[in-house]
This record gives C-alpha cells, sequence and structure tokens, in this order.
C-alpha cells in the first residue's frame, strides 16, 4: 500500500547543506546538515530558541542562509515541489468562515473543494466550521490552519509546533493526520516541543540546540519511505 501511495505522487527531496543563518550578532542556524525524501517524517526537536523556526522558512525557501544552500529536487522534468508551511500563527483570513478558508486555499491550487471538507472533519474541527476565523479558540485556529496548508495538495508540509495549545484529543487527531500525510507520500517536517508525539510518528529525529543540529534518532525502517 505504501509503494502504491508513493508512486501516485511525485517524488521530491531536499538537502539542507552546511546552512548558517546569522541575524546581526545573532547565530540562528550554524553549519546545519539535513536531508529529506518523500515518505519521510523528519522532528526537530528543541527549547524555544533554539532555531527551530528558522529552520523549517530556510527549508521552506523564505529565509535565506548567509552560508550554505537548500536544494529541492523532483523526478517530473521540469516539476517544482508545491511546499506547504504552518508557522506560530495561522494567518486565517479573519472575516472568512473556517471552511472558507480551507476551501479558498484548494481551490487556488485546483484541489477540489471536497478534500477541503474532509480535512476540517479529519482534524476534529467540522463543528466549526461556519465560524468566523476571528472567533475560533488559540488551538483550533492551529488546526484550520494546518487544514489549509495540506488542502494546497502539498508535496512537503513544514509544520511548527503542531500540538502547541491542543488538548489530548485535539492533538491526537493532529498526530494521526500528519502519519497519514507521510505515509501518502508526502515530505513532513515538523519543529516541537512534545518528543513523545513527534517520537511516535518520526522516521528520523534531530535535536537543534542553539542553532547546531544534532542526530537525536535515525531514520526507522519500519516507517522508512520504500
Amino acid at each position: 500500500m505504501q509503494a502504491l501511495r508513493l508512486a501516485l505522487r511525485p517524488m521530491v527531496s531536499f538537502r539542507v547543506a552546511a546552512v548558517t543563518r546569522i541575524y546581526g550578532d545573532t547565530v540562528a542556524l550554524w553549519n546545519v546538515d539535513l536531508e529529506g525524501r518523500s515518505g519521510q517524517l523528519i522532528a526537530i526537536q528543541g527549547a524555544n530558541g533554539s532555531g527551530k523556526s528558522t529552520l523549517l522558512r530556510t527549508i521552506a525557501g523564505l529565509a535565506a542562509p548567509t552560508r550554505g544552500q537548500v536544494a529541492w529536487t523532483v523526478d517530473t522534468p521540469g516539476a517544482r515541489p508545491r511546499i506547504g508551511l504552518l508557522g506560530h500563527a495561522s494567518h486565517l483570513f479573519e472575516e472568512l468562515t473556517a471552511t472558507e478558508n480551507v476551501v479558498l486555499a484548494a481551490r487556488l491550487a485546483g484541489v477540489h473543494e471536497s478534500i477541503a471538507i474532509d480535512l476540517l472533519d479529519r482534524l476534529g474541527v467540522s463543528q466549526w466550521a461556519a465560524a468566523r476565523a476571528g472567533a475560533l479558540s488559540a488551538g483550533t485556529r492551529r488546526r484550520v490552519g494546518l487544514a489549509r496548508a495540506l488542502a494546497t495538495d502539498p508535496d512537503a508540509i513544514l509544520v511548527d509546533e503542531p500540538f502547541a495549545g491542543l488538548d489530548s484529543a485535539a492533538a491526537d487527531r493532529v498526530q494521526e493526520v500528519l502519519a497519514e500525510t507521510r505515509e501518502q507520500g508526502r515530505i513532513v517536517v515538523i519543529a516541537t516541543h512534545d518528543d513523545a508525539r513527534s517520537d511516535a510518528i518520526a522516521t528520523g529525529g534531530y535535536r537543534l540546540d542553539r542553532g547546531r543540529l544534532h542526530l537525536a534518532r535515525p531514520l526507522a525502517p519500519m516507517r522508512a519511505a520504500q
């Protein structure tokens, strides 16, 4: 089943090579090397201020390295990877409903709106589907933001603190959806404080300490992409 799912999507990979990112006198990342490919879920663990958010933005191409490079490859000639990023802020349209936010993203990406509706249900927020985004709780906004990011059918999804501000039941939903997203043949990279939840679904784990990336747990063969 995994091999079939992977065959239906382009094979995508990225490589972070000797990346350093400096803001003024602050070294946010130092000589970071990291690789990922379709069917992997990579967990980046670390304390606040360790550089996790900067690393995600750098992988996504939203922050340029001071030194080093980030390269993405797709096995389809001429194609570019579709990369989704959910940062600390969900950036929803406040006056639109939860459904409208997610469906709009899907339509702009050429994805059928039924996919967007299904994501809201899988993430346990369908009961707030008709509520304006501005009236939602922080945890619900996070889940709607994740649904919106996934509704664009990305080849890779990068999520900053996916379990933050969620109760156990909501975090379970997010954990399940992230695992399913990896099983669909996408790259998933999460930055998180929740070591237990990330360890449960990750194919490999890293710890970021003051901008330096260390291997915490190597790729697990039982979850590795075939």
